[in-house]
């Protein structure tokens, strides 16, 4: 089983999710936060929520009472930052790393999945900024 990070959105305390597996930017995640650090961004990994994975690899098999799932717990409880914030960020990290056209993974080169991953999440940032929400990435494995 891989770990990858989802994209989400919080809009009146409810949690949606592309589900949509990136792969690629969990991969490369020390090397896009390099590359954010470089371009004056806040690093990716400081807007990604491990709430379920916590819960997926910890001892507790259990919720807190009145909470349904890790969606309702990262709701109240995870990491989030604005999502008109994330949309400039995003676009941001994506202009630098296509402008420069760096190179992820020593092997076999992740760039376009790298891209690709980046252009899903500033599509759903930009829904969740449409209403003044929230976004992040969680780590789901």
């Amino acid at each position: 089983m891989s770990t990858v990070l989802w994209a989400n959105y919080l809009i009146d305390g409810v949690v949606s999710s592309d589900q949509s597996d990136k792969y690629a930017l969990h991969e490369h995640i020390d090397q896009v936060d390099e590359i954010c650090r470089d371009t004056g961004l806040v690093p990716l990994s400081e807007w990604c929520d491990s709430t379920d994975l916590a819960f997926n690899i910890g001892d507790d098999d259990d919720l807190p009472d009145g909470i349904e799932s890790t969606d309702e717990l990262m709701a109240t409880d995870g990491v989030w930052t604005d999502a008109g914030v994330a949309v400039d960020a995003l676009e941001q990290l994506l202009a630098a790393i296509q402008e420069k056209r760096i190179v992820f993974g020593a092997e076999a080169d992740a760039h376009d999945d790298i891209v690709q991953e980046l252009e899903e999440s500033i599509a759903y940032a930009q829904e969740a900024a449409a209403v003044n929400g929230k976004f992040n990435f969680s780590v789901v494995m």
